[in-house]
């Protein structure tokens, strides 16, 4: 019996993900709709709810976030989660003394490249790197996806302690292999996490120069772009985030009382950019003493937004708060917790290069609300209640399909 593929990508696609996964193996055809760019591109858009992957503190057993009607909290089942990391499209670059994980975690697939020995640098700030996502060797790096050939790379930038002899090298992972890059025109931290929008990669400098710098990933080209005022950004602490595909950067710095944050959202190619929140976080006195007298070493970073436009966002000191654009209230979720990224279901296979070994060997846990039950499972109830009757409709679609077919 021939089944249309649009009925079965149009039954697919109401699915909960773990069915996804399940029915990958039902036919070749299946496999190729639910492994289509097309495919992966209309279940991004279908999402419901939104979701923010985290990884729980070293320090603590579970988690204590009692749920919250706007978003689901996914914790990564992986030994490295809580390292520094990077995201892009649902994906997760970990880096690791020696090598460099990149994860895939709607489906399990991992792919580690080797990243070979980390320079022997000098470090007379150990204790404000403690405050910040210091990646091995003191690399400042990128990671993001090439829109024009689809492929996802990786960009690291060494600098010697005095600013000089810059270095930067870059990895296509479908090919596994780096390839010595142009320097790039001036230093960039290797405290700051860079971005990646709409095929370039973005880092900010916002405490010698006050600017931001781009790296183009199909045409491999450095360039600047437009900051907000100086005045704004200079000697503040500046994180720069991919806020729904926008760039934004976030600005976090004290008044006479209390910590405030301004979020900037800014166009790249015009130059264009606006305050988009600004929000009075708490007083000081919520905070500890040296970071109220280091006030670039406290920094918040907001990974989402909710579709009643409420922002979350999270800090250095591990805490996620949720920002009630109405009300002007600020809300703390959770503490010691490590937030990675929104979520982001990417059901594209990572293709392997013939030198890299590729293995399935963690998921995803979900915690459910219930606070008295506090119950991880694998993949559970990753849709919320309101698709029950549409997945069972679905199921029963799909089961008489699979009747047919043998």
């Amino acid at each position: 019996m021939y089944l249309v593929p649009d009925l079965v990508e149009d039954i697919l696609l109401g699915l909960p993900l773990k069915s996804i996964l399940k029915f990958k193996t039902v036919s070749k055809q299946w496999k190729s709709i639910l492994e289509s760019r097309m495919f992966a591109e209309r279940r991004m858009n279908v999402q419901k709810k939104l979701k923010i992957m985290a990884a729980r503190d070293r320090n603590r057993f579970r988690p204590l976030f009692e749920g919250d009607e706007e978003v689901d909290m996914l914790y990564l089942n992986c030994n490295v989660a809580s390292r520094p990391s990077l995201s892009c499209d649902g994906l997760v670059c970990i880096p690791i003394p020696g090598w460099i994980n990149v994860l895939n975690p709607s489906t399990g697939e991992f792919l580690r490249f080797s990243s070979g020995r980390d320079p022997r640098l000098i470090n007379d700030f150990e204790c404000v790197d403690s405050k910040f996502d210091v990646f091995p060797g003191f690399w400042t790096m990128g990671f993001g996806r090439d829109n024009v050939n689809g492929s996802y790379k990786i960009v690291r930038m060494l600098f010697d302690r005095h600013f000089e002899n810059r270095y930067c090298q870059i990895l296509d992972v479908n090919i596994g292999e780096w390839r010595k890059q142009r320097q790039p025109p001036y230093f960039v931290g290797y405290r700051e996490k860079s971005a990646c929008v709409n095929g370039s990669i973005y880092w900010s400098q916002a405490l010698i120069r006050c600017k931001l710098l781009a790296f183009d990933l199909y045409s491999e080209e450095f360039r600047d772009v437009p900051t907000p005022p100086r005045s704004e950004i200079c000697e503040r602490s500046c994180q720069i985030v991919n806020l729904e595909d926008r760039l934004v950067l976030a600005v976090t710095y004290t008044t006479s009382l209390h910590w405030n944050v301004k979020i900037w959202s800014m166009d790249a190619h015009d130059g264009t950019r606006s305050i988009t929140y600004s929000i009075r976080l708490f007083s000081k006195d919520m905070n500890s003493s040296i970071m109220n007298h280091f006030q670039l070493w406290f920094w918040t970073r907001p990974p989402a937004v909710s579709k009643r436009g409420n922002l979350f966002f999270h800090d250095n000191e591990k805490r996620l708060y949720k920002y009630y654009t109405k009300t002007d209230e600020v809300r703390i979720l959770e503490r010691d917790i490590c937030v990675i990224s929104p979520f982001i279901e990417n059901l594209l296979p990572l293709l392997r290069p013939d030198s890299v070994t590729k293995i399935r060997t963690y998921g995803i846990q979900f915690l459910d609300h219930a606070p008295s039950s506090r119950i991880s499972n694998f993949l559970k109830r990753l849709e919320n209640q309101n698709n029950l009757l549409t997945t069972a409709a679905a199921a029963v679609a799909l089961a008489t399909l699979v009747y047919f077919i043998h």
